[in-house]
């Protein structure tokens, strides 16, 4: 399924009529362009989609950092969410409300600041844009996810929106049932400014 088809399927849940191409000089073309792309970061970065996580081993750089860390790593290009490196784990341990002698590392400027060795095993969700590798559920929940977004944009009112927020839930729930999704241990996502997006 294409991008194109992906916001017709979007807009068809809204009850508007397809577009063409994302650069069609309309309101539909223009909305669906606008918004496509941070949408599917925004999902990609909400859950551990499968075909999304990767891993890689980053050197460190050859300066340390300006701060009381040893080592900083640069985060690949296609980086959206640290899942895990040495000992990294995302998850919740208020390393924002304790100091620095609790903290194993930081996400700063797109860089991995730290005292862990090097180099640096990670596991990390990657932006995806090759819409050929998306599983068929995340498909389905990005376009009912973009249909909620643009919903009063294209229809001049949020009458659709809890449908689509309805269609949304559905889609995540038929993507846990075909393990479309990673199942993390234990463990609450990090919802803090550490695993904030880097430019």
């Amino acid at each position: 399924m294409s991008e194109v088809s992906i916001c017709n399927a979007a807009l068809s849940k809204l009850g508007a009529e397809p577009i063409e191409a994302l650069t069609d000089n309309n309101n539909r073309g223009r909305t669906v362009n606008g918004r496509y792309a941070a949408v599917r970061d925004a999902e990609l970065r909400r859950r551990r989609w499968r075909f999304s996580i990767a891993r890689t081993s980053i050197p460190a750089l050859a300066s340390a950092p300006d701060s009381d860390y040893a080592r900083q790593f640069p985060v690949p290009n296609d980086f959206i969410r640290l899942i895990e490196g040495g000992d990294i784990y995302s998850l919740v341990d208020l390393n924002d409300y304790r100091g620095r002698e609790s903290a194993l590392y930081s996400l700063e400027g797109g860089r991995i600041l730290t005292d862990l060795g090097d180099p640096l095993s990670i596991r990390y969700i990657k932006r995806v844009t090759d819409t050929n590798l998306f599983d068929s559920a995340f498909t389905e929940a990005l376009a009912a996810r973009l249909a909620y977004e643009i919903c009063k944009k294209i229809t001049g009112n949020d009458s659709e929106k809890e449908t689509c927020m309805i269609d949304y839930r559905m889609a995540i729930k038929e993507a846990t049932r075909a393990n479309a999704l990673e199942v993390a241990t234990q463990h609450i996502g990090d919802d803090t400014w550490i695993f904030a997006r880097t430019g």
